[in-house]
């Protein structure tokens, strides 16, 4: 498959179609180039009906949030920053950018893709992905490509150079709690070594893959239903690396739990997500290893998980449902949950250091409720997209003292 890059004007591109054929060959650009924008709220964008792609896509699968209800994709999903001054935010039909660290915010694409994940590997190459688009740029967002996909849709990807990088493709249903979307269902790993314009299936891969990141071109893990595998040698074989422990007896689930996971450098970081909610709670469990051999039981949702199974004994988790987490070292994740009994809620913040050792809780996001996506690039400096209650507005927080405290960037209804 090979793109072909256009120039549109300004008038026809937030009308512009960017489901991408599912089989198809041609992909299409959108230049977008907006003035710098002050923390308003900007006007919303036109987008004309987009043609139907000629493969089946996820636009139709089902997204859950963490209790396990349906959800749409937010007007702010995903964040990614690759230093103190660069990085993104996007959510349903937008990207926007920032050079100066989150103080003022550059659009960068309107239109009809209903973004929930970003991917950079610098400050000139990123992906963006949804239920509908999958978007690629080489130049820091000043143009971004829609690109063919295989007919079982792209739900999520990871790139280690900006021609070698993975996807989790296909799955009817979506997880978009954890930060990182997590196919449900029958996920397949593809492999790429153009940036995305073609993608082959990685054989040997274990079945149901829902979600998979990589330190390098060789190492990597995989996350099916309650389970991580590892590989050494790019994908040509893997092991089983980690099993969630089993329920106890007389207890049941609808499924196994969702695995989703972020790599940083020979660290993988999880977090195991539980099906359905009781009284406010929902069940998770987090994990980390250094070496895909031995394994950490860092925290957990104690008011389920603790009577589910009582023998991992870990402390509480931050809130009482799960919300998105960064990893940032080998040694250091920052996660964010949130807890709706108390009324329009909180997101505290539990910092993780000493290789998981370590857990320091910081408090609340300022303004957030409901957090959808997390951004660090140290235990002190990061950024959380999220919902603001009762307003119901998106907003980016920042914070440069490891969350104690935090400033709006950004607001959107």
């Amino acid at each position: 498959m090979s793109g072909v890059t256009r120039s549109w004007p300004a008038a026809a591109l937030s009308g512009l179609a960017l489901l991408a054929a599912g089989c198809g060959t041609a992909s299409s650009a959108h230049q977008g180039a907006g003035a710098a924008l002050t923390p308003a709220r900007p006007a919303a964008a036109s987008a004309s009906p987009a043609a139907a792609p000629s493969c089946p896509r996820a636009a139709a699968a089902t997204v859950y949030t963490a209790s396990g209800a349906q959800g749409p994709v937010q007007a702010l999903d995903a964040v990614q920053f690759v230093s103190a001054s660069q990085g993104w935010v996007a959510g349903a039909g937008r990207v926007l950018a920032t050079s100066d660290g989150g103080r003022t915010w550059t659009t960068q694409y309107t239109g009809p893709a209903k973004i929930d994940a970003v991917d950079f590997t610098d400050a000139q190459h990123g992906w963006a992905v949804g239920t509908n688009a999958l978007l690629r740029t080489t130049d820091g967002g000043a143009t971004w490509t829609a690109l063919s996909e295989p007919c079982a849709a792209i739900e999520s990807v990871h790139f280690v150079t900006p021609d070698v990088g993975y996807a989790v493709a296909g799955g009817g249903q979506v997880w978009l709690s954890g930060g990182v979307p997590a196919a449900v269902g029958s996920g397949k790993l593809l492999a790429t070594t153009n940036g995305g314009s073609t993608w082959t299936p990685v054989a040997g891969a274990p079945a149901q893959v829902q979600t998979a990141c990589f330190s390098g071109q060789d190492d990597g893990f995989l996350g099916t239903p309650g389970k991580v595998w590892h590989t050494t040698d790019g994908g040509k074989s893997w092991s089983l690396a980690f099993a969630e422990p089993p329920l106890a007896s007389g207890m049941h689930a609808p499924a196994p739990d969702t695995t989703v996971l972020e790599c940083a450098g020979s660290a993988a970081w999880a977090l195991f997500l539980g099906y359905g909610a009781a009284l406010g709670h929902a069940p998770y469990l987090a994990y980390v290893t250094q070496d895909g051999r031995s394994w950490r039981a860092l925290f957990e949702e104690s008011y389920i998980e603790s009577g589910a199974r009582p023998e991992v004994h870990a402390p509480d988790g931050p809130g009482s449902y799960p919300g998105p987490f960064s990893a940032i070292s080998p040694q250091a994740a920052v996660y964010v949950g949130y807890t709706p009994p108390i009324g329009d809620g909180a997101a505290p913040v539990e910092v993780a250091s000493a290789g998981g050792a370590t857990l320091t809780r910081e408090g609340d996001v300022g303004g957030v409720s409901v957090p959808e996506a997390a951004a660090f690039i140290s235990t002190s400096q990061g950024w959380v997209v999220g919902e603001a209650l009762p307003s119901g507005d998106f907003v980016v927080e920042a914070t440069a003292d490891g969350g104690h405290t935090w400033t709006r960037q950004y607001e959107v209804s």
